[in-house]
């Protein structure tokens, strides 16, 4: 049987500035002409897991593109609103994106590594960084692997191409690829859709260990799954945020009906 992790919440009204990760200021995104997120509140803990849920076209991953400004990769966008990292607006004119991402690391649905070592894409980040000291490479590659719990199965073939590790290994390399780069904040797009349950599991371990160093944000349509790894979550519909508080909240004694309605399969 699977354990719940332990949590140590606070309520949404107690989360003070400093205890934020993410602070949402009346966001509004448009892609392609239509209008995906509207009028998003939202204050993220710091150091803790949040869940985003809600039914496919929502809005799920494009809030989540908004913390590091992947949207902007989509010509037709537009975004209105402001969102407060670390005191500072990431969408201020002044913001350099190319470091923001490096702050704010993701990991996609399906592990995308590059064609190359097991070693060149966990440092690959660093590289492009302009890192070329051989002794710092291989200790930030050691220690993010091991952050991925992934060390102890590769150390010995760290040169072997990425493409021979199955599909949960792969998947923690992602994750070490993006740690290697020690982000403060960890996005992860539906990170176990396409692994089997004992992978899912694992990854779920994982997930819970690394909000030690930093904020995570996961977006998943499995609300076991949020339900098991999240301390806080966020439940969206239609572009709309319609309700956040804490996840034994949400999942037991939700305020809003559609919330309710959701989680018990009404609808979605």
């Amino acid at each position: 049987m699977l354990k719940l992790f332990e949590r140590d919440i606070l309520s949404v009204d107690e989360i003070s500035a400093a205890q934020t990760g993410i602070d949402v200021r009346d966001l509004c995104v448009h892609l392609n002409n239509k209008l995906v997120l509207n009028n998003i509140n939202l204050r993220i803990p710091k150091n803790k897991i949040t869940a985003i849920i809600g039914q496919s076209g929502c809005g799920k991953t494009t809030l989540l593109n908004s913390f590091n400004r992947m949207n902007e990769l989509n010509r037709n966008h537009q975004c209105s609103g402001e969102v407060w990292i670390d005191d500072r607006n990431i969408y201020d004119r002044r913001e350099r994106v190319s470091m923001l991402r490096t702050q704010i690391g993701m990991v996609f649905q399906r592990p995308n590594p590059f064609p190359m070592s097991i070693y060149e894409n966990v440092c690959f980040g660093l590289r492009i960084q302009g890192e070329t000291a051989r002794r710092k490479l291989d200790d930030s590659v050691e220690r993010a692997l091991k952050n991925a719990a992934l060390w102890e199965e590769v150390k010995d073939r760290l040169y072997d191409s990425a493409l021979l590790l199955s599909g949960g290994q792969q998947q923690r390399l992602m994750i070490a690829r993006a740690l290697a780069l020690e982000p403060s904040i960890l996005l992860l797009d539906e990170p176990t859709s396409a692994l089997d349950p004992l992978t899912t599991l694992y990854i779920e371990e994982l997930i819970n260990a690394l909000k030690k160093q930093c904020t995570l944000v996961i977006v998943t349509h499995n609300m076991q799954q949020a339900a098991r790894v999240s301390d806080y979550a966020a439940f969206m519909h239609r572009g709309e945020l319609i309700e956040f508080s804490d996840s034994d909240s949400l999942f037991t004694m939700p305020a809003k009906q559609q919330t309710e309605d959701y989680i018990t399969g009404r609808y979605g």
